[in-house]
């Protein structure tokens, strides 16, 4: 699944004038302002030219203010009384919800769901119809009978959420949900934590090895499992709702000796906020359990490898592309291939990928689709689908239609709207980050100082090019169209 997490960047929000940009900031500090969706995370937002750069706390499970709209400055913080009282207030909210159970009535509540043989389940309020008046409040809902096997697989009571904004919850295909578990099976782990991934936690639950347990945002799984193997959690600012929360998962890491961690943040969740989430679980684990061995599995895009590349470098990439149920695009049987991958630390080789799509690869000593052809200047299997040719200018394989644009500062494809290139928001010259801006002492990319080459030196405003009438008109025309286009998706997903 693409799980109910989101990291609500406000880039979106941020990014309303040309030049700007917006970064997270980690460590976060201690005693954030909170939200309904947990601690917030410190954001700087940045601006070329003498603009003042901003701090400022956002949610960290919502990228747009419209669904969150938590906007603290770091000069100017809550007292701690205010702090104090926001998060009293949110708590009480949170525990108003229909479907809210608190760990010590859960474990009741659950025997009795999958007991009774007159249970409903209303997918209209995501909530269990239990007593015998209740049907009367839920006169026009979506009501459905439900059975113990029902019970114990959620995702197919639950109406999935599909608000890219927020929660974007697309769960596995059966063909993925399948070669994940078989994956799993075989490398005979004692224990598995599930993080965003409702299916494939349902896949081993009911006693089945290895032991499972699920952290997700979605507080809608709190009616059917029990709080030894259900939390309600934030991926991206690694936070337990209830107070007894982390404990429960130390109980249950207790007795284990084998750890598989995977997880399937939103692609637009940054790296560096997963990645300092997966480092402090793993303290966490090997505060438990120092011997503890510990593989990670992580679901996420191909365009995205360099990301995880830097936080995460022991990552290798699996060439498996992992498809969904619910999505629009990234489905079985469309014409557009997923570009979802799993990166890991488990040695590739290991990983035998179904014999139907995929071939073995004798120099990568790993299975990469049928149509990848291995390059030897990148020295592996590229990534992309149908990627034929090298960029010696990019480092990488790209498509046979693509050429390289020196003004955008990549490959695209042939007919293609040049954008701005990025620039460092400090010194606004091109060719680095902000982050490895060489006028910080002590900025380093990959162990080595970064410098600017002569020929790439220019004046920030001048390196900018304005789009004509004509374009921007053009651009206009194609975004409506894609709006269009992504209602109509939205409206058939709905009627379907």
């Amino acid at each position: 699944v693409v799980s109910t997490q989101s990291t609500g960047m406000h880039v979106k929000a941020e990014h309303g004038r040309e030049g700007t940009g917006v970064e997270v900031v980690l460590p976060t500090p201690p005693n954030p302002p909170h939200c309904v969706h947990g601690p917030a995370l410190l954001f700087e937002r940045f601006a070329q030219g003498d603009e003042e750069h901003r701090k400022f706390f956002a949610c960290s499970a919502y990228r747009n203010r419209k669904d969150c709209s938590l906007y603290v400055l770091l000069d100017k913080p809550w007292s701690k009384s205010k702090l104090k009282e926001r998060l009293a207030i949110f708590q009480e909210e949170r525990k108003k919800r229909k479907w809210y159970v608190s760990n010590s009535d859960r474990s009741a509540r659950v025997q009795i769901i999958r007991t009774s043989d007159k249970m409903q389940f209303c997918q209209t309020c995501s909530n269990f119809v239990i007593e015998p008046d209740e049907p009367g409040f839920h006169t026009d809902h979506t009501l459905v009978k439900t059975n113990y096997k029902a019970v114990t697989n959620p995702s197919t009571l639950i109406r999935a959420l599909t608000s890219n904004e927020g929660n974007a919850q697309y769960l596995f295909s059966p063909d993925t949900t399948d070669f994940i578990s078989k994956l799993i099976s075989g490398k005979k782990f004692s224990h598995l934590l599930c993080v965003g991934t409702p299916r494939i936690h349902e896949m081993f639950s009911g006693g089945k090895k290895p032991k499972s347990m699920l952290l997700d945002l979605d507080d809608r799984f709190v009616q059917f499992y029990p709080p030894t193997v259900f939390q309600h959690y934030n991926m991206s600012s690694n936070f337990f709702f209830e107070e007894d929360g982390e404990k429960y998962l130390k109980m249950f890491l207790k007795k284990s000796k084998r750890l598989a961690l995977i997880l399937d943040p939103p692609f637009g969740a940054l790296a560096r906020v997963i990645d300092n989430s997966i480092d402090q679980l793993k303290a966490l684990v090997k505060e438990v359990n120092p011997d503890i061995e510990i593989i990670v599995y992580w679901i996420f895009p191909y365009f995205l490898s360099k990301h995880i590349s830097e936080v995460q470098p022991t990552l290798k990439m699996c060439h498996y592309m992992v498809e969904y149920d619910n999505h629009p695009v990234f489905k079985k049987g469309n014409s557009t291939k997923s570009p979802v991958r799993i990166y890991t630390d488990q040695p590739l080789s290991e990983i035998e990928l179904p014999d139907d799509n995929y071939k073995h690869c004798e120099k990568c000593a790993s299975g990469v689709p049928k149509e990848v052809i291995h390059c030897a200047k990148c020295g592996c299997c590229p990534p992309i689908n149908r990627a034929t040719k090298h960029c010696v200018k990019c480092e990488r394989c790209v498509r046979d239609h693509y050429l390289h644009c020196d003004l955008c500062e990549g490959c695209r494809p042939s007919v293609h709207h040049c954008k701005s290139p990025s620039v460092c928001h400090r010194c606004q010259q091109p060719g680095h980050k902000r982050r490895y801006c060489p006028l910080v002492t002590g900025n380093t990319l990959n162990g080595a100082e970064q410098t600017i080459p002569e020929e790439k030196k220019t004046d920030g405003k001048s390196y900018f090019t304005l789009s004509t009438e004509e374009e921007k008109k053009s651009l206009r025309k194609e975004r409506k169209r894609k709006n269009k286009r992504s209602q109509e998706v939205n409206e058939e997903n709905k009627s379907g």
